[in-house]
C-alpha cells in the first residue's frame, strides 16, 4: 500500500519554506523505514495516533473556544439587558417624579383654590349670620331685582327653586 507518490527524491515547491520542507522530508524518511518513498500501513500507525490526538486536542480547543465565546455572548447580552432595564427604570423614575411633581402641583393649586372658596363662603355665611333685618331685606331684594327694582322674572327664577320654603311659610297659597 503506497501513498501514491512516485519513487524518486521529491523537490521543494517554490512557494514552501525550505526549512519547513526539509523537516517534513526528514519525518517522511523516518516513517519510510524501508526507503522506497512509500509509507506502508504499519509505518503510519505511530503518526496516525499523533494525528488523532492532535485532532482530538484541536476539537477540544474549539469546544473550549466556542464555550468561551458563548459565555462572552451571554455576559454581553446580560449586560446589555441590564443596561436597557436600567435605562427604562431611570426613564420611568424620571417620568414618575415629573408626573408626581405635576400632580402635586395640581393638587396644591386645587387645594389652595378650595381653601380660598371655603374661606369666602364662610365669610359670606358670617355676613348673613350677623346681618340685621333691614340688611337681610336688602340682600333679598338684590337677589331678585334688576336695577334695584324687584323683577318678576328674577323673583320667579329665585322662588321656583324654593317651593318647599313657600309651602312651609305660606301654606294658604297652596289651597
Amino acid at each position: 500500500m503506497g501513498s501514491g507518490y512516485s519513487v524518486g527524491v521529491p523537490k521543494c515547491p517554490s512557494n514552501v519554506d525550505k526549512t519547513d520542507y526539509n523537516a517534513i522530508l526528514k519525518l517522511y524518511d523516518i516513517l519510510d523505514t524501508n526507503g522506497d518513498f512509500e509509507v506502508e500501513s504499519d509505518e503510519v500507525a505511530q503518526i496516525a495516533n499523533i494525528h488523532v490526538q492532535n485532532k482530538i486536542k484541536t476539537c477540544k480547543n474549539k469546544i473550549n473556544e466556542s464555550v468561551r465565546k458563548q459565555t462572552l455572548v451571554i455576559e454581553d447580552t446580560q449586560r446589555c439587558l441590564n443596561n436597557e432595564i436600567s435605562a427604562i427604570k431611570s426613564n420611568c423614575d424620571i417620568k414618575i417624579r415629573k408626573l408626581t411633581a405635576q400632580r402635586m402641583g395640581d393638587l396644591t393649586l386645587s387645594q389652595t383654590k378650595s381653601d380660598i372658596r371655603v374661606k369666602d363662603l364662610r365669610t359670606e355665611i358670617q355676613r348673613y349670620e350677623v346681618a340685621s333685618a333691614p340688611v337681610k331685606q336688602d340682600m333679598f331684594i338684590n337677589a331678585v331685582s334688576v336695577d334695584n327694582r324687584i323683577s318678576f322674572p328674577e323673583f320667579f327664577k329665585y322662588m321656583r327653586k324654593r317651593t318647599v320654603n313657600l309651602k312651609q311659610m305660606f301654606p294658604h297659597l297652596y289651597n
